[in-house]
């Protein structure tokens, strides 16, 4: 693992070992590069690395969706019953009789 160096470093670094390197901002010549999730997606914006690349900016939405989400729940929009299961009438009753039931 090579992180945060230059990359002529790396360069030089893979070249010479037989096991496989993996940069972290140490340029393209690695054999594998990471890059941590958060950083791709855009979820948090208060800091940078220079070697992060954002393929998208998630962070807006996700705040949006958490916090609908908690309304929806707060205001008792869901779940609704779409999002719930249910049982046959039947089923129901005998469920709840189960419940009243004292074992001897």
């Amino acid at each position: 693992m090579l992180e945060a160096v230059p990359a002529e470093v790396a360069a030089a670094v893979t070249e010479r070992l037989e096991v496989p390197t993996i940069g972290i901002g140490a340029g393209p010549a690695t054999d594998g590069q990471v890059l941590v999730l958060n950083d791709l997606l855009g979820i948090f914006d208060d800091f940078k690395p220079r070697f992060v690349k954002r393929y998208a900016h998630l962070r807006r939405d996700m705040v949006a969706a958490v916090s609908a989400f908690a309304h929806d729940v707060r205001s008792r929009r869901f779940p609704s019953d779409e999002h719930c299961y249910a049982m046959p009438p039947d089923e129901r009753e005998s469920f709840l009789a189960s419940l009243c039931r004292t074992e001897p």
